[in-house]
């Protein structure tokens, strides 16, 4: 726009007139409507205040991009956190682990990039509008031709795009299954790498990096193609236009040059938006994924009540409660009642239904028929997390942190006089406060590795345990908490379950019957239903199922 202006005022040593500017000339009377008259120190003045002002609207324009996008970002990965944390396990352990992992980091980082190349278009869409509006005040057929030129190199582009949509899905599903398979690689890396499995397990993930790779790289040559594609379109478009317009409309190319600018500006425009635009849809399949993603998490959402749990105080009452996967029954008609402060194990073959069983009991599974009562309330009415706030869950795989022993123990509880004093206890209830303050150098600052690898298996049980008392629990539920430890460390972790008798109410998954004899009851269940009930020493004279296990165990 300057460079006519320059032209007018340094050929001529009157003012420059609206006539002169052609079509412009709004430019030129606008300007003198304010008192101002257009020289040399005018528009150069002009021109240093306009560039000026485009480096502050570029500065607020990176500052707010940088904001909002963290913003989504944030946003987004925290609606997602808190709506993982409320979903219904029994969608959980159907869900595909890879998806969840890949989903909650990889893919978010993709939609950051995306949420650029997004405000990319939009700056490129509306810069295409000003450009274009410019070249219809300097000239209306121009921008005929803008119109005309943009649409068709969009056809162009358009199957580009439905590949690089197709590819950009695609990605998206090998991103999924690649991070599930790492997920049980660091799962089961002890067994595979014991068995000499490892190398047969890499190569299936070779296998799919090659698949990313494959998918990764035909949507960079689609991207390619597009950039090596954008230049020559570009320039075709300028010289079909300067043609139309000197040889068809009769126009002086000396007088067109504002117009072709104009126009070579709005074609960039239209160009740059179609290689954001590709980039953009490049991700699509990301985008998709976490849309459907939250959507799933919000349709999984936990129902619960609105009553909160304070203390246990009696007892938890099961009455006719059946539970069914799809149409298969798992559990028929369960009565049952668990009293406070007593302690009762569930035993049977495998698939009778104990993990069921308790999955009910500690409210991670919603009976499908029957009623869960929580003292004599209706446990639908109960907010289910303030319950499980008062669980302690032990299970066969103890849950061990990468961090301290402190911080496994005490859940990243501040270092407080209170909840040291609390961190012993639970150490000394637990036996392993003298593993951690005698023969540990950092005592409870040392680190504990991936998994607890620095620990024993009887070790990593008593940490585990030491957690669950830690937060001042209700029930204590074990599910097969000793089976994979070594008889001496399972008969020592078992005196110390044994102490706590009387104190938490228990519940016990057993498999090795031995680890039961004290129990206040135990209940035999079968093909998912109860069989019998009644103490130890009951059962072995009056049940011949439970007498028949104890004689296989050679108990």
């Amino acid at each position: 726009m300057f460079l006519p202006l320059l032209e007018l005022v340094a050929n001529t040593e009157e003012q420059v007139s609206g006539e002169q500017m052609g079509n412009l000339s709004f430019l030129v009377d606008g300007l003198k409507a304010i008192g101002i008259n257009l020289n040399l120190t005018v528009v150069l003045l002009s021109m240093l205040f306009l560039f000026s002002m485009k480096g502050v609207f570029k500065f607020l324009e990176q500052y707010k991009k940088v904001v909002y996008r963290q913003f989504f970002i944030r946003n987004l990965r925290e609606s997602n956190i808190k709506a993982l944390a409320k979903y219904d396990y029994y969608y959980f352990v159907n869900a595909d682990v890879g998806r969840i992992q890949n989903t909650m980091s990889g893919e978010i980082n993709k939609l950051a990039f995306s949420f650029d190349l997004y405000m990319k278009v939009i700056q490129q869409s509306m810069l295409l509008i000003v450009y274009a509006l410019l070249a219809f005040l300097a000239n209306p057929q121009f921008a005929l031709l803008v119109a005309v030129g943009g649409m068709l190199t969009n056809f162009a582009f358009n199957s580009l795009y439905k590949t690089t949509k197709r590819l950009s899905r695609e990605l998206t599903k090998n991103n999924h299954v690649f991070q599930g398979l790492v997920i049980q690689q660091v799962a089961q890396f002890k067994y595979l790498k014991a068995t000499g499995l490892i190398h047969g397990y890499a190569s299936q993930l070779i296998d799919k990096v090659y698949d990313i790779e494959r998918s990764q790289k035909q949507i960079g040559v689609l991207n390619a193609f597009m950039q090596g594609l954008r230049e020559p379109l570009l320039i075709g478009v300028v010289v079909v236009v300067i043609m139309v317009q000197i040889n068809l409309l009769g126009g002086k190319l000396a007088l067109i040059i504002l117009s072709i600018l104009f126009f070579y500006r709005a074609l960039t425009a239209v160009m740059q938006l179609q290689t954001y635009w590709n980039k953009f849809l490049a991700n699509i399949g990301s985008i998709e994924n976490i849309e459907t993603f939250s959507q799933e998490l919000k349709k999984g959402k936990e129902k619960t009540g609105k009553h909160t749990f304070d203390r246990f105080k009696n007892s938890i009452r099961l009455d006719g409660v059946s539970f069914y996967y799809d149409e298969t029954p798992i559990l028929q008609n369960i009565n049952l009642e668990l009293y406070k402060n007593r302690s009762i194990a569930l035993v049977g073959e495998s698939g009778s239904g104990k993990t069921t069983l308790m999955n009910i009991i500690s409210g991670l599974l919603k009976p499908t028929h029957g009623i869960v009562s929580i003292d004599s309330e209706d446990a639908f009415k109960i907010n289910i997390a303030t319950f499980q706030r008062r669980i302690g869950y032990i299970t066969q795989d103890p849950v061990i942190f990468n961090d301290s022993i402190y911080n496994n123990v005490t859940f990243w509880a501040p270092k407080t006089p209170e909840n040291m004093a609390r961190f012993e206890d639970a150490m000394r209830k637990a036996s392993i406060w003298k593993f951690v303050m005698e023969e540990q150098p950092e005592k409870e600052e040392t680190r504990l590795g991936n998994n607890g690898i620095n620990l024993s298996g009887g070790q990593k049980q008593r940490i585990s345990i030491a957690r669950e008392l830690y937060k001042d629990v209700d029930f204590l539920f074990l599910d097969e908490a000793t089976s994979a430890l070594d008889s001496e460390t399972e008969r020592e972790i078992q005196e110390n379950i044994d102490q706590l008798k009387g104190k938490y109410t228990i519940i016990i998954i057993a498999h090795r019957l031995s680890t039961i004899k004290n129990v206040d009851r135990v209940v035999v269940m079968n093909k998912g239903q109860i069989e019998r009930i009644g103490t130890y020493k009951e059962l072995i004279e009056e049940s011949e199922s439970f007498k028949r296990m104890v004689e296989l165990q050679e108990v």
